[in-house]
């Protein structure tokens, strides 16, 4: 695991200014002291794979989207008008996942402050809509994963197998596909594909990505969503991945 993310949108933007922006920050000075700002995020669909639809125009000055990290750099919180976003990143190999929990109390806690400082702020508290939930798997020799072969020897839905002879071996594998969550509450959407880093090793990444409604349009709807999407992606996981990776990951649930 290198990466887990919870997200709101918002069914409207916020409406805070440039000038609020510091006053906002500050609310978290203390456990996320460091601010980089970031180009907006386009508006997020239900279904991952949908086009984003255009961004709003505006005659007025545009907010950035607002990066809050810990000194570490692996607690984040991303806000801008229209989205409230934490993230778990692992940057340093072998540091241990935290567990959904604390992700989760991480969300509860920044929605919370947030929606406190609005208040103080005069500004309404936003109105959960569309939820996602992801997690950013990474394969490599550690676990099993030395070079494209190995693929199919981890992922299920990847055997590697052609009708015939012609093709050489591909030099690079990913796969794109899509489910529907039980009693069409959203999506889970698993894609995995081949990457280079900057010091020339090959890994294979897997991102699972689960979006829904908050229903009800609050806090509890946001969470309800949440429970079920990661629910989905751990199992997921577990099915899209084979046998003997498991086997390799010692993993005995």
């Amino acid at each position: 695991m290198v990466e887990v993310a919870l997200a709101v949108q918002f069914e409207e933007d916020i409406g805070y200014r440039l000038i609020d922006l510091a006053e906002i920050a500050q609310t978290w000075s203390d456990e996320l002291p460091i601010i980089e700002e970031r180009h907006q995020l386009p508006p997020m669909t239900i279904r991952p794979d949908s086009p984003n639809v255009a961004l709003k125009v505006s005659e007025e000055i545009d907010t950035p989207l607002l990066w809050l990290l810990n000194e570490q750099g692996d607690q984040l919180l991303q806000l801008q008008q229209d989205r409230l976003t934490v993230n778990w990143r692992q940057l340093l190999p072998g540091t241990p996942y935290p567990r959904y929990t604390f992700i989760r109390q991480f969300f509860v806690d920044s929605w919370q402050k947030l929606t406190n400082k609005l208040e103080v702020l005069q500004f309404d508290a936003p109105t959960p809509s569309i939820c996602e939930v992801l997690y950013l798997n990474r394969f490599d020799a550690q676990n099993g994963w030395k070079s494209i072969e190995d693929t199919s020897r981890l992922i299920a839905p990847w055997s590697g197998l052609m009708s015939d002879n012609f093709l050489p071996k591909a030099n690079q594998v990913g796969f794109f596909t899509g489910f529907e969550l039980p009693d069409e509450r959203g999506w889970l959407m698993v894609d995995s594909r081949p990457v280079r880093l900057k010091d020339g090793t090959e890994v294979q990444f897997m991102r699972l990505a689960s979006r829904g409604i908050a229903d009800p349009s609050n806090l509890d709807g946001a969470l309800s969503f949440m429970d079920l999407a990661h629910e989905w992606i751990v199992k997921g996981f577990t099915s899209i991945t084979t046998s003997e990776a498991h086997k390799i990951w010692g993993r005995t649930v």
